[in-house]
């Protein structure tokens, strides 16, 4: 896997997350609540990437593996259960921008860990980064009118737990197969949180009211994919990166929201768009090659 591959593979991740956000607005729409919403997306995740490791990975699943996973997991739950709480209670643009705190406290994680302050690339990129979220998401415009505090707190841990999740991504077993990593991941984080909120969905009736294919597009979109880029992606570039990089999914959130679901997207939204964007771009740069001094070509001698 090259390292413009592992690049592209971490910005589907993200983006794919931004589609999720989108399918959410359908679910609530149609009556479904986060709690179903959020067990659906881990559970039938969990058995998509299941089969998929099956077929495709020729390691074997081992009981330690549950151990050495068991962390990314509780991460991974906890970010489900915030953002579908967080979505519920406040409007979805403010759950964007809270969750997109994961940008800051990423790179504050991956500093922590390695002992290592960001280059002057990465805190460009993160001032880029922040004051295009907060025009991306139309905040700028609207304020913190009437704003839930409940919603406020559940959309900042989710902000937490996903940055812990890219940072345990590259940590926690890299060398493992990243479909066998994938399944076991997912599947242990839904089973944590179907202790704390057990998936009545599947006996009740749910499913067949309307929920069994919402609860396939954000398994699809909110784990199988976004957790499979991630674990073939992160060890290969790094957190630091990954957590910048994965900022992509709020452009997507803006771009369908404007196409799919016809709202409108102001010019300072566009702006904010195409800040983040240029934050993702930031770190990519070789600034060490982009100013040096042009070589001049050797001439021989008549």
């Amino acid at each position: 896997m090259t390292y413009w591959r592992s690049v592209l593979l971490v910005l589907a991740g993200a983006c794919s997350y931004g589609v999720l956000s989108v399918i959410m607005k359908f679910a609530f729409h149609a009556g479904f609540t986060p709690y179903e919403l959020s067990g659906g997306q881990l559970v039938f995740g969990a058995l998509i990437m299941s089969v998929v490791a099956l077929f495709l990975s020729r390691e074997r699943f081992r009981l330690l593996h549950l151990l050495i996973l068991l962390p990314s997991s509780l991460m991974m739950a906890g970010t489900s259960l915030f953002y579908h709480r967080a979505v519920s209670d406040i409007p979805a643009s403010l759950a964007i921008v809270l969750l997109f705190q994961f940008t800051w406290i990423g790179v504050l994680i991956e500093s922590i860990a390695d002992r290592k302050w960001p280059g002057p690339e990465k805190w460009v990129s993160l001032v880029l980064l922040g004051i295009g979220t907060v025009l991306a998401s139309g905040l700028a415009e609207t304020g913190l009118k009437d704003v839930s505090f409940t919603g406020l707190i559940y959309g900042l841990l989710s902000g937490f737990t996903f940055a812990m999740v890219i940072f345990l991504s590259g940590r926690l077993a890299p060398d493992m197969n990243p479909y066998l990593r994938s399944a076991v991941s997912i599947g242990l984080a839904a089973l944590i949180l179907s202790l704390a909120y057990p998936p009545t969905f599947l006996i009740n009736g749910r499913l067949w009211d309307g929920l069994l294919p919402y609860a396939l597009l954000v398994a699809c979109f909110g784990s199988a994919i976004p957790i499979l880029c991630l674990s073939i992606g992160v060890p290969r570039i790094g957190n630091g990166l990954a957590t910048i990089l994965s900022a992509a999914e709020l452009p997507t959130v803006v771009l369908l929201s404007s196409l799919v679901l016809r709202e409108q997207v102001s010019l300072s939204q566009w702006g904010g768009v195409l800040m983040i964007l240029a934050a993702i771009a930031v770190p990519q740069i070789k600034w060490n090659r982009l100013f040096a001094p042009a070589r001049q070509p050797h001439r021989h001698g008549m």
